[in-house]
């Protein structure tokens, strides 16, 4: 199916008001995530945002996602910084049709949805556990020696 038919009948289906494939490009909301759809030669990009990298414990929330990628039929990634992290299915164009398009597209959604949940319990837990280190780190005055 070529791009603009498959992004034409899903507005069509789904009563999608201007949707339109601009660039072998379109975007569209589904439940509050902007979903990102490019088509390039034979490779159809679906990603979605999954929210800024924590203040604390970025290196361990990154560990999770790359595990992720090995499990989620998707992949995750970090757009250039100052960016987010993104989610993102590949699929082939020339074997997708509608109900495979819904599918990829209702999968994406969902497990963005998870792992902004996640990404949002995660924070609090993170600057938590980074505060329970500072305080248990001595504390050095400006000549350098421990004060006590």
């Amino acid at each position: 199916m070529e791009f603009n038919e498959l992004i034409a009948d899903f507005a069509t289906r789904h009563k999608v008001e201007n949707l339109v494939a601009v660039d072998a490009a379109a975007a569209l909301d589904i439940d509050g995530i902007v979903v990102t759809i490019v088509a390039k030669e034979d490779v159809l990009n679906i990603s979605a945002d999954i929210g800024e990298p924590p203040a604390e414990g970025a290196s361990s929330f990154a560990e999770l996602l790359l595990e992720a990628n090995m499990q989620s039929g998707a992949f995750f990634a970090k757009a250039p910084d100052p960016g987010p992290y993104i989610v993102v299915r590949r699929l082939s164009l020339q074997q997708i049709d509608s109900a495979a398009f819904d599918a990829a597209l209702e999968d994406l959604v969902n497990l963005a949805e998870t792992w902004r949940r996640l990404l949002a319990d995660f924070r609090p837990i993170a600057k938590a556990a980074a505060e329970r280190v500072e305080a248990d780190s001595p504390s050095f005055g400006s000549s350098g020696f421990m004060q006590v």
